[in-house]
């Protein structure tokens, strides 16, 4: 079982360490404040009162066990930093640690942090997304050259196939889904639409109203493809 040290429990921090434990893994949680460690305890395989920038406190801890440690340290860039630096001298195997600047995101680099995140800026990113996409439901980066989008067809699509529509040749991005909406009569008589999602559809499945495309590929491929389902072409 892997073992997460997850330093510094505002929102984030407290999120990130009972999301992973609701995944079976064991977690160890940190900070200065006593009250937040109280409110989490007995959530979490081990909580610690201590200050994360004193190299004795983390050994006291065997920090080296863990398999990642998560820094959430959102309010004090030097203590980020600081927890950061001798996460990387005691060895620790894989190191993610939240920037909340583009200078702070640049000290975390240069220290050799392995993961940084920005919470406010890829939630506000996101939503930028949805609310200037007609098309695009959802949207995920799952590395900095790919994404992964569901994509909401309109009449222009409807009837048409994979083969037809070419959008892989076209846009570069390949179709790994399709979430259909199938017509159901429940027991007491009421219409209703279930969900069906199918699996690397074929190329010769066609398209009906309220498909959904679940799509891979770069940002600016997605971008394409909403435009060219706007165009109809």
């Amino acid at each position: 079982m892997k073992q997460f040290a997850v330093f510094g429990l505002g929102v984030f921090g407290e999120s990130v360490a009972k999301n992973l434990m609701k995944e079976g893994m064991e977690v160890i949680v940190v900070d200065t404040d006593e009250r937040r460690i109280e409110t989490i305890k007995n959530d979490v395989t081990e909580a610690a009162i201590m200050d994360s920038t004193k190299e004795e406190a983390l050994l006291a801890i065997d920090i080296s066990r863990v398999d990642c440690a998560i820094v959430c340290i959102g309010d004090n860039m030097e203590a980020s930093i600081l927890t950061s630096l001798l996460l990387k001298k005691l060895e620790v195997p894989k190191i993610i640690a939240r920037a909340n600047s583009e200078a702070h995101r640049q000290i975390l680099s240069l220290i050799g942090v392995d993961e940084i995140i920005s919470p406010e800026e890829e939630m506000g990113l996101r939503l930028a997304r949805r609310l200037s996409s007609t098309h695009i439901l959802h949207h995920l980066d799952i590395s900095e050259e790919h994404t992964i989008a569901e994509v909401l067809i309109n009449d222009n699509f409807v009837g048409k196939t994979l083969r037809e529509l070419n959008l892989r040749s076209r846009f570069g991005v390949n179709v790994v889904g399709i979430k259909k909406k199938i017509p159901h009569v429940t027991e007491n008589g009421e219409n209703v639409f279930i969900e069906k999602y199918v699996d690397f559809p074929s190329p010769d499945d066609v398209f009906e109203e309220g498909d959904v495309l679940v799509m891979v590929g770069s940002e600016r491929a997605i971008s394409e493809v909403e435009k060219f389902i706007e165009r109809g072409e």
